[in-house]
C-alpha cells in the first residue's frame, strides 16, 4: 500500500469523488461486468458515462490521479486515467500503476485516455510490451495505436524497426485485437507504412484461423476508407 502526505485540498477532492461514486453505484451494471468477466476485487458498477462526466468536474491533476489509482476501485482507477496530466506524467509512476492493469476495460481504459494521448511514451510502451501481465501488453499495443490519431507520427521510426515483432504477437490470440487495433491505426494515420502493414494484413486475411481472417480483413477494410 502506498502511504501519502497529507494535503488538504486533494484529501477534500478525494473524498467528494468516492461521495459522488457511491451515489452513482448501480449493482446491475457491476453483475454486468461480472458476467462479462470483469470481476474487479472493489467496485461501485458506476457507468463509464457517468465516470467521464465526473471527471470533468475535477482539474487534472497527477496528485489527485495517484490517490485515486491507490484507491485500488475500478472507478476510481478509471478516473486516474481520466484526470492525470498525461504529459507531465512520469514514466516511473506509469510504472508503479502498471500491475494495476488486470483486465480488457482498464486496458482499454488507460490507453485511450491516457497513454494513447501522451507524447514521448516511447520507452513505457517498450517497457509495457515486456510486462509479464497479457493486460500491460495489451494496454500498450492499444496505445501505439491510438498515439497515431492523438499524438502523431512520433512512433513511426520505431514502428518501421519493430513491425515483425508487432506482427508476431498476434500468436498470442488475447493480443490479436490490440495488434490489429495498432496496425490499422498506425497504417490510416501514416501512409508510409501503410504497403508493409498491407502485406501482413493480406495474410491474416487469407489464414484459416477466424480470429486472424477478421483482423486482416478489418485493416485491409480501414486503408480502403483512408485512401
Amino acid at each position: 500500500m502506498k502511504f501519502f502526505t497529507f494535503d488538504e485540498d486533494l484529501d477534500r477532492q478525494v473524498k467528494h469523488i468516492r461521495s459522488r461514486i457511491r451515489l452513482l453505484m448501480n449493482g446491475e451494471v457491476a453483475q454486468q461486468l461480472r458476467d462479462s468477466g470483469l470481476d474487479y476485487p472493489k467496485m461501485y458498477g458506476v457507468s463509464l458515462i457517468h465516470l467521464r462526466k465526473l471527471s470533468q468536474e475535477f482539474q487534472p491533476s497527477n496528485g489527485l490521479a495517484d490517490r485515486l489509482w491507490n484507491l485500488a476501485f475500478r472507478e476510481t482507477r478509471i478516473l486516474a486515467t481520466m484526470l492525470a496530466k498525461r504529459d507531465e506524467l512520469s514514466d516511473a509512476l506509469l510504472a508503479e500503476w502498471a500491475d494495476g492493469i488486470t483486465n480488457i476495460e482498464m486496458a482499454e481504459q488507460m490507453a485511450f485516455n491516457l497513454l494513447g494521448r501522451r507524447a514521448g511514451s516511447k520507452e513505457i510502451i517498450e517497457s509495457w510490451l515486456l510486462h509479464p501481465q497479457l493486460y500491460v501488453r495489451y494496454a500498450a499495443l492499444m496505445s501505439i495505436g491510438w498515439q497515431f490519431r492523438f499524438v502523431g507520427k512520433e512512433l513511426t521510426p520505431w514502428v518501421k524497426q519493430n513491425l515483425s515483432a508487432l506482427e508476431a504477437l498476434t500468436n498470442e490470440a488475447k493480443l490479436v485485437h490490440p495488434v490489429s487495433h495498432c496496425l490499422k491505426m498506425a497504417g490510416r494515420y501514416d501512409a508510409e507504412l501503410r504497403p508493409s502493414i498491407a502485406d501482413f494484413a493480406k495474410e491474416c486475411a487469407g489464414s484459416d484461423d477466424r480470429v486472424l481472417k477478421e483482423a486482416g480483413q478489418g485493416i485491409l477494410f480501414e486503408f480502403e476508407a483512408a485512401e
